[in-house]
């Protein structure tokens, strides 16, 4: 029997995605794991060191492992690495009632606020925010592409299937509108005035209330989908105001881009993996101490935790 469970895997010592073509990837193999699991797939979001998926399906843990594997895969060969990618294991949570069903949809699509990357919720670009009543709110995504069948088989893996509904944007990447179940998880919302007002609304005590209303069990919490620390917490709670975000902040994303385009030149390396201990050290001292990156920061984006 399907339910409906959220989905999350976790790598805090190195980055999960170095660039736009990693995330592009992430979403293909999540396609292609909805058409060969059957699954529905309510909403999603990619930070660098986590990923949080809403997922309908049978055998969540199997389908879980199985796009994680898929993706382990990509990025290995795409950046000259080995082994497992991420922590150990992933976190399954079961789903059940209205309440706790939008209040998951709801901390998933807000992921970017909360870790400071975006303002307001709609500016993330790695989640499904932006399909939601998207031609009510005047939100309109990339364009979808002319590529055939086979020019789109060209940009997966091989032998991957997939029908023929499944669209792609310009960039190569399925659009989500083609093999996610958006509007069912628009129905939560009923309007889009709602879906605003959910998006900017502040976490509260409310939001527990509400979900006593399903008599399923204790509510969903942005504490426990994100299983931090009560520090931790704050700083999520006080990036929901959008004051603290600050835009000349580089993003892992931007960190990694740097990383791989200038300083990997100098050592003629191509992957931040072929670097050795020594290189390592001298590009951790220069952003330190040159630019003020945060060692946390610099740690995951220079794959520091890897062994060489």
């Amino acid at each position: 029997m399907k339910e409906s469970y959220h989905i999350c895997f976790t790598s805090h010592d190195e980055v999960l995605f170095r660039n736009e073509e990693d995330h592009r990837m992430f979403v293909n193999l999540t396609a292609l794991q909805t058409h060969r699991d059957h699954l529905a797939m309510l909403a999603d979001a990619e930070m660098s060191t986590h990923v949080h998926l809403n997922m309908i399906a049978d055998n969540p843990k199997k389908s879980a492992a199985s796009l994680r594997m898929s993706y382990t895969k990509w990025f290995n060969h795409r950046h000259d690495r080995k082994g497992r990618l991420g922590e150990k294991n992933c976190f399954i949570q079961p789903v059940n009632g209205f309440f706790h069903q939008l209040t998951l949809v709801n901390y998933i699509l807000r992921n970017g606020l909360h870790h400071g990357a975006v303002s307001v919720a709609l500016g993330y670009p790695f989640c499904s925010v932006r399909e939601m009543f998207s031609k009510d709110l005047g939100v309109y995504g990339k364009r979808a592409s002319n590529y055939s069948r086979a020019d789109m088989s060209h940009l997966l893996p091989r032998h991957a299937e997939f029908p023929d509904e499944f669209i792609m944007d310009e960039n190569g990447m399925f659009m989500r509108i083609s093999f996610m179940e958006v509007r069912m998880a628009e129905q939560y919302y009923v309007t889009p005035r709602n879906f605003l007002f959910q998006m900017n609304r502040p976490t509260s005590e409310e939001w527990e209330a509400e979900q006593m209303k399903d008599n399923t069990g204790a509510p969903i919490t942005l504490q426990k989908i994100e299983r931090v620390d009560k520090d931790t917490l704050a700083t999520f709670l006080r990036n929901e105001n959008g004051r603290s975000f600050n835009p000349q902040r580089l993003q892992d994303l931007d960190l990694c881009r740097l990383i791989d385009m200038d300083y990997l030149p100098r050592f003629g390396a191509s992957s931040v993996y072929q670097l050795t201990t020594t290189q390592v050290g001298i590009i951790r001292k220069e952003l330190r101490y040159d630019r003020h990156i945060p060692d946390a920061q610099i740690r995951r984006c220079l794959a520091e935790g890897f062994p060489r």
